[in-house]
């Protein structure tokens, strides 16, 4: 390679990796960042080996980490499965106790539950990470039939409570102000970090027509996983009906529209722009029409949607274990 190819090389992978770090702009004006998707991630699901013989103990290691923006807002939920674990010599064997640390399991058939309080999220500007949660469970591999190799799967999936917010700024003019302005700047979306996110669509300035606006606001899993209702207990099988689910409320101006009846720029308002939407395809709309002061040629108006769910995501560990004279 010459020098100046080199050159070029170098200074690519400098503005791809400035791009990476910083994140990056839409051509419609909302702001995304790589690590935007991150809530609570599984680090490590693994044996410490990806084959032994039958009848051999092997350590089977689990590491989750809170990556997002928030504390989780419960206790966290962990399900370890997909293989029978008991005292037969045919099925896999828990030796000892199992090492869980924060939280308590009483084996590896049971539910683990992390405490929310040890599991915060990272301080980036202190220099602080997330915090981080360990599973430790030494295992005996089955007994075999002479001359079989068998191949084995674990599974985990982790539920986790979770709450994320979308703040934007729009901007409500009159139809004379409007034709002075000619602003068609798009909304910005500023996402807190998480597997949620909620995006107000349209243009940052609105011509008023009343008393109110109407929006539309997208609400997208973009984390991998899937959600259930915030109110729907954790389970290693949720039910189909349970998922893809999401609580959004809409607050205006630091005004709840939950339906509660507000004094607002001289006015009652009752309006009510909470849901609990169903995701089809990770994606869900809703509809809204925002209070806003009519007596004035323009005004700014600040939104902040928040989403509340459960989410899970999962992962797998294979392992084959091979018949051997002992």
């Amino acid at each position: 390679m010459s020098i100046k190819s080199k050159s070029r090389f170098v200074a690519y992978a400098m503005v791809l990796m400035t791009l990476l770090v910083l994140g990056c702009t839409s051509s419609d004006g909302s702001t995304s960042f790589a690590s935007s998707d991150k809530g609570v991630v599984i680090s490590e699901f693994q044996f410490d080996t990806p084959s032994v013989y039958h009848k051999e103990d092997v350590n089977l290691r689990l590491v989750l980490e809170n990556q997002g923006q928030k504390q989780v807002t419960g206790p966290t939920s962990v399900f370890i499965y997909g293989q029978s674990v008991s005292s037969s010599v045919k099925h896999w064997q828990q030796i000892g106790a199992v090492q869980v640390s924060p939280g308590t399991m009483a084996d590896i058939n049971s539910e683990w539950s992390i405490p929310n309080t040890d599991f915060l999220p990272p301080q980036p500007e202190m220099g602080v990470p997330g915090g981080v949660a360990t599973f430790e469970a030494l295992l005996k591999a089955p007994e075999l039939e002479e001359g079989e190799s068998t191949p084995y799967t674990f599974f985990t999936r982790v539920c986790y409570p979770y709450k994320t917010s979308m703040l934007a700024t729009v901007t409500s003019s009159s139809r004379d102000e409007m034709k002075v302005q000619q602003d068609t700047s798009a909304i910005e979306n500023i996402n807190t970090a998480g597997p949620v996110h909620v995006t107000l669509g349209g243009q940052s300035n609105i011509i008023a027509r009343g008393s109110t606006i109407p929006v539309i606001f997208k609400i997208e899993n973009v984390g991998g996983g899937f959600s259930t209702d915030i109110v729907t207990g954790c389970a290693a099988t949720p039910a189909s009906t349970d998922r893809d689910k999401v609580k959004v409320s809409i607050e205006v101006e630091g005004f709840l529209l939950d339906g509660t009846a507000h004094t607002m720029y001289g006015n009652t308002i009752t309006t009510d722009c909470t849901r609990t939407v169903k995701l089809i395809g990770g994606e869900a709309e809703l509809r809204c029409s925002i209070p806003i002061d009519p007596n004035t040629p323009s005004r700014e108006y600040h939104i902040r949607a928040t989403a509340e769910y459960k989410y899970y995501i999962g992962s797998d560990s294979p392992i084959t274990v091979d018949y051997i004279i002992q």
